[in-house]
């Protein structure tokens, strides 16, 4: 188009007869040309910018390219993204992305799954699609090759740091596997954090709604002795799985053999938080320790709430 608007203002521009004098070009046509050019130039350079920028940031939201989409469950998708590789950086234990809906300008944390986004080149998001959840809807609505805006990643509070807890203790809900998942791999891949032990009660409604089960129990039997999973389903008849909700007899049993520096990390939804630890409080902030844990006589600076 560009070229096209030069060539006509060069064809419409008069013949030039050189006999005793030469006309000079037109001056408006001459800066309109330069304009045409100025201004292709210019549009031209910030596509480049926006297609290459494409690097996490964590005070920008960014836009990534979707590269891969697999449903994983009756309601839930992988996602994944691609990013400017930075190997020589290592992705922060525990954090998130937020994923903005621009339709209503309404954003939400994701925890991709990957060790290591940084060096990948790409993030792996398990989406859940909700009903009432609109950046979820929007998210499993996209199609291969849109663009996801993203931002981050924004690290908790709380960073695990290697060898400083002798027990990880995991209480999700749902997609809540998604940070504790991080976490796992980050500890039981670590050649140099082969002594801290970790458990995981895992809650979901059926059987079909298990999130990662076939790389949990992977992990469960490659690092036999020092990782454990429970499963439980609110609808299960399989002898396989605990029925009902998280009790209190089920964390006494899987934290039994805990040792004396210890973490309980808990993820879900509301009333799981709840029932378990009590949710956090209004400013964010982690809150009292309600629940079975308190009843368990957990005490607050040994228990994470993830968002």
């Amino acid at each position: 188009m560009l070229l096209k608007g030069i060539a006509r203002i060069a064809s419409t521009s008069p013949k030039r007869h050189f006999t005793t004098a030469v006309n000079k070009p037109s001056k408006t046509r001459l800066v309109a040309g330069l304009g045409l050019i100025a201004a292709g130039t210019g549009y031209l350079g910030w596509e480049y910018f926006n297609k290459n920028k494409r690097a996490l940031d964590e005070n920008v939201y960014v836009p990534l390219e979707l590269i891969k989409k697999e449903q994983i469950s009756p309601d839930s998708f992988l996602l994944r993204v691609s990013t400017t590789k930075q190997p020589s950086k290592d992705y922060p234990v525990p954090s998130c992305l937020y994923i903005k809906d621009d339709t209503i300008q309404v954003m939400r944390p994701y925890t991709p799954i990957n060790q290591n986004p940084y060096k990948d080149g790409h993030l792996d998001l398990v989406v859940k699609r909700y009903p009432d959840g609109s950046v979820s809807r929007t998210l499993s609505g996209f199609q291969l090759n849109s663009d996801i805006h993203v931002r981050g990643p924004m690290t908790e509070e709380y960073l695990y740091s290697e060898n400083s807890l002798d027990t990880v203790g995991m209480i999700a809900g749902g997609t809540g596997i998604t940070p504790m998942y991080q976490l796992i791999c980050r500890i039981l891949e670590n050649p140099q954090d082969q002594h801290t032990r970790l458990w995981l009660i895992y809650g979901n409604k059926t059987e079909q709604d298990i999130l990662l089960k076939s790389e949990l129990d992977q992990l469960a039997q490659k690092f036999k002795d020092r990782f454990k999973v429970k499963y439980v389903l609110e609808d299960t008849n399989n002898a396989a799985y605990e029925k009902g909700y998280v009790t209190k007899e089920m964390i006494e049993a899987m934290s039994k053999d805990d040792g004396e520096r210890r973490k309980i990390f808990v993820c879900g939804p509301n009333k799981m938080l709840q029932l378990v630890c009590g949710e956090r409080a209004r400013d964010y902030s982690q809150g009292q320790v309600t629940g079975i844990l308190s009843q368990l006589g957990v005490s607050s600076n040994e228990v994470w709430k993830f968002q």
